[in-house]
């Protein structure tokens, strides 16, 4: 069996695969924003806060990112450079990353994004930004992110090769509100991606993660289905490329 095919048949089962063999490094440009960290302790595992120097509450946005197997959102936070990468987006948002499954066997910890938001307010005993928020999930993450399809506050999902499970959920979601926005980087996941944009015909398509100027990134902005392959591998997606990833979000700069 090739291994293209093996991935496929993976893909249709919903079993994430290995990481690929790793390619050649690559940047961000971006300079790297210093900001203010919160490491909390819930009934449902750890949850990290993370606000740029600069950051203003009132126009801000909330991105939650969930992590994928292999790490739990401790190890994740640190060996995946997310502050550094958080910063180097330029954006003005409240980053929180919370505690996932780490593996298949693994329950979801947090089953509603609206339930994570107010425990995490509860717990800073300061009011978060309001309005829609942006999730962004790698790998298995998609057990996590498949659940909070139904919660009202999902503005924007952005799936970091993270195609797996039924595709129907997220073709449902999407074409329920014209409002949402759907963000694909497709790296082994790119056979899973593919079909589901198939049936999003008005689907943006980008190759690369190119450095992005400013019309280019104002077109992508607009978009509201991005699907971006990549040659970066199933880590790489995670660990050098959230910053390019964060840019295209409809976020306030700082």
């Amino acid at each position: 069996m090739t291994r293209h095919l093996a991935i496929a048949l993976l893909l249709t089962l919903g079993i994430p695969t290995a990481a690929a063999e790793p390619v050649e490094d690559y940047t961000i440009e971006g300079a790297i924003v210093p900001g203010n960290h919160t490491r909390l302790e819930t009934t449902h595992g750890v949850v990290h806060v993370w606000s740029p120097d600069g950051y203003r509450p009132e126009t801000a946005t909330v991105v939650v990112y969930v992590h994928g197997y292999h790490v739990e959102v401790d190890d994740a936070w640190w060996a995946h450079g997310l502050p550094e990468q958080f910063g180097a987006s330029g954006i003005n948002a409240l980053f929180v990353a919370c505690e996932a499954p780490s593996n298949p066997l693994d329950f979801v910890r947090w089953s509603s994004v609206s339930e994570l938001l107010q425990v995490v307010e509860g717990q800073l005993g300061e009011a978060l930004p309001k309005g829609p928020v942006t999730a962004i999930g790698h790998s298995g993450a998609y057990r996590t992110l498949a659940q909070w399809l139904v919660d009202p506050r999902l503005g924007t999902l952005v799936l970091l090769d993270a195609g797996y499970g039924p595709r129907i959920p997220y073709l449902e979601w999407i074409r329920s509100s014209p409002t949402r926005r759907l963000i694909t980087v497709a790296s082994d996941t790119l056979a899973w991606t593919t079909v589901l944009h198939r049936y999003l015909p008005s689907t943006r398509t980008v190759d690369g993660f190119t450095p992005w100027g400013p019309k280019q990134l104002a077109s992508l902005q607009a978009e509201r289905i991005v699907h971006i392959r990549t040659d970066l591998d199933h880590w790489q997606v995670v660990t050098v490329a959230l910053p390019a990833m964060l840019r295209i979000l409809r976020a306030p700069p700082l």
